[in-house]
């Protein structure tokens, strides 16, 4: 048996130095059989000194980062990547549930935020607790970084590589998300100051950059992270292992997630020949594969419901199952999309009831009501399947690669893209006839998103990075304010980083 218990090192204030970092000793699973990750002891509380003094150290600190994706430091009340930038918050905004507005969970939070009502408190210390997590996390990577290569000489086989090589692919994670949250949208605002973006770890305030600069900085970490990552063992996608911090490597910001990054990074900015590039990458490496059968003909118990193969990267966490609870199985007011939006999207036009995703993520909860299920947790799932949060797909990489093509004029490319993921999906294939030129292509795209990432945030920052019209795109029946796609400043970063 193995107890898997991580630590999370907390920093505090994203722009202060701190003399100690403390460790919450988090005791995520307990049973038969290997263990994800890592299988550390239970600390307490370092100077940093001592943490940064041998591999695991730095092993530990970098789990603490991964850990406070869900719970970080100063971080929101629901959950960061398990919640808010997932299947609560983002898909709200994305008119996911057509139930949110008139929901009472957590104290009437997800009504105000289906209305982009960023003035409500409780929508406001979400919205700043997204702020202060992210760089929460960010000011622990810094430290990381900050140490790592005077004690080189600490790391064995390829871990300095891989340690220091996820620390920046991270790092570039989080600003970029902050990037696309507290930004204007790309096609408008790429020139607007968006945020800060922090390399340092010390008390000195950092400036706010343009959204280019941001995007721009996020790629030349990704690029160092992928260099780096490149020099560690990538032959094989790795599941369990003796050496548990090199185990699930699909857990990991890895080699090909930072490319998949780059991919989502370069599209944002509108760069779609190097989007293009890296897409194709991840998909010739031929380590994800689309599924090609119905997961639905599985029995519930066993269901794949996520395509756990297909996830490029997928954030482990034991908080799944409480915050798919929370959202889909209250008693009153679950998140629920109505029968005729679920229909129209995933059976309308190019569509079919043959959908894979239609059949599969849908499903009755405790009290019989009908809500998406893609993170239903059923007794006895497979150990691998487990509390898992897919944050980037390879189906993500064939769409970037259509939509590059499409941008460049190759319509016929761009339809054999999209096809791979609509034969993966049970769909029939599309053709030049009924799609004729860029336009078209694009209108599919968007409806393979709106299909595709229900519950995962991600289409919501589709909409935004084309600036579609929100209210149109989701179908909401909320009177979408001027501002909805850009996040407000916290107050107390305004006051400080004036």
């Amino acid at each position: 048996m193995n107890n898997r218990s991580i630590q999370l090192k907390k920093s505090g204030n994203a722009l202060l130095t701190y003399s100690y970092i403390v460790l919450i000793s988090l005791s995520l699973f307990g049973m038969t059989g290997c263990a994800k990750f890592l299988d550390l002891p239970p600390r307490d509380k370092f100077p940093q000194e001592t943490l940064f003094n041998d591999e695991q150290g730095f092993i530990d600190a970098l789990t603490g980062v991964y850990i406070g994706m869900d719970k970080p430091s100063n971080g929101p009340s629901q959950g960061l990547y398990t919640n808010d930038m997932t299947m609560g918050m983002l898909s709200i905004m994305a008119n996911n549930y057509t139930s949110a507005a008139s929901s009472s969970a957590a104290n009437g939070l997800y009504s105000n935020i289906s209305r982009y009502t960023y003035t409500d408190a409780g929508v406001k210390a979400e919205i700043e607790g997204i702020w202060g997590g992210m760089y929460s996390n960010i000011a622990n990577l810094n430290n990381l970084l900050l140490h790592i290569d005077d004690k080189r000489g600490l790391f064995t086989r390829d871990n300095y590589y891989r340690v220091k090589g996820e620390a920046l692919a991270l790092r570039a994670l989080f600003h970029f998300d902050l990037a696309r949250l507290y930004g204007q949208p790309p096609l408008t605002g790429a020139n607007e100051k968006a945020i800060p973006y922090i390399k340092t770890f010390n008390i000195t305030s950092t400036p706010f950059v343009s959204l280019n600069a941001a995007l721009d900085s996020c790629i030349s970490d990704l690029q160092q992270a992928k260099s780096l990552l490149a020099l560690t063992d990538t032959s094989a996608v790795k599941m369990a292992s003796y050496d548990l911090f090199t185990a699930y490597t699909q857990n990991h910001m890895n080699y090909w997630a930072t490319q998949a990054l780059l991919a989502r990074a370069y599209q944002y900015k509108g760069d779609f020949s190097n989007a293009r590039v890296n897409a194709l990458a991840v998909i010739g490496s031929g380590k994800f594969p689309l599924i090609t059968s119905n997961v639905a003909n599985a029995a519930l118990s066993t269901r794949d419901r996520l395509f756990s193969q297909e996830h490029v990267f997928s954030l482990y966490s034991t908080s799944v199952t409480k915050i798919n609870s929370g959202l889909f199985d209250i008693q009153t007011g679950a998140m629920q999309l109505a029968a005729a939006n679920k229909t129209s999207i995933y059976t309308g036009t190019t569509g079919s009831v043959a959908d894979y995703r239609y059949i599969s993520w849908f499903d009755n909860n405790t009290t019989g009501a009908n809500v998406p299920s893609k993170f239903f947790q059923n007794t006895n799932l497979p150990y691998l399947l487990q509390n898992i949060i897919p944050l980037l797909r390879v189906s993500e990489m064939y769409y970037i690669a259509a939509e590059s093509a499409g941008t460049a004029g190759n319509v016929e490319a761009g339809l054999s893209y999209l096809n791979k993921v609509r034969s993966a999906r049970g769909l029939n294939a599309l053709t030049s006839a009924s799609i004729p030129d860029a336009v078209s292509l694009s209108n599919e795209i968007m409806k393979e998103y709106q299909k595709e990432f229900i519950q995962e945030g991600q289409t919501f920052f589709y909409y935004k990075r084309l600036n579609k019209d929100l209210a149109a795109a989701t179908g909401t029946a909320a009177i979408v304010p001027p501002g909805a796609y850009t996040f407000p400043i916290p107050d107390k970063e305004v006051e400080y980083n004036h």
